[in-house]
């Protein structure tokens, strides 16, 4: 019998855009090696450079991702939320977390672990395309966020006259 924290697991992948269209099988595999966590608000999840083998898939809550910036100190860089990834760079060696990771409310997640994520990839080649297609248009679309972000910065200010 499944436990509590298995079930709100199994649920979660249900019903998160990530996973949802996941074959029911798929989802449980998943669920299989991932476990339910909670973050208090201001709880550091990881910072940029950490090691980690764990993706994460905000169910509720909101988490900063954050950089350093050489004269800007600690830079906000976006803002993630319920249904999103969180932690993406560990499925892709050397699994060192590309920027920092801190909530700004009480947060739930599930924590997969990425190493056995991969395995499942690798074991099953139509989970691994559409896992990894998700995981390739995640990132697009925060390198587009990211550029965005630094053209705002560094638009030339117009003087007035």
């Amino acid at each position: 019998m499944r436990g509590m924290a298995s079930e709100i697991v199994l649920q979660a992948l249900e019903s998160i855009e990530f996973s949802r269209a996941l074959e029911k099988d798929q989802r449980e595999k998943i669920a299989n090696i991932s476990t339910y966590v909670t973050f208090s608000e201001g709880a550091t999840i990881f910072r940029e450079g950490d090691a980690s083998e764990l993706v994460y898939l905000i169910m509720e809550g909101e988490v900063l991702l954050t950089t350093q910036v050489p004269g800007h100190g600690q830079v906000i860089i976006l803002t993630l939320g319920p249904g999103q990834l969180l932690g993406w760079s560990s499925l892709f060696l050397p699994q060192k977390k590309t920027a920092g990771a801190r909530t700004t409310q009480a947060t739930k997640a599930v924590a997969i672990n990425a190493t056995q994520l991969l395995e499942l990839c690798q074991a099953n080649s139509q989970l691994g395309y559409v896992i990894m297609w998700r995981v390739a248009e995640i990132i697009s679309n925060r390198l587009r966020a990211a550029r965005n972000q630094l053209l705002d910065m560094f638009e030339p200010v117009s003087e007035s006259d």
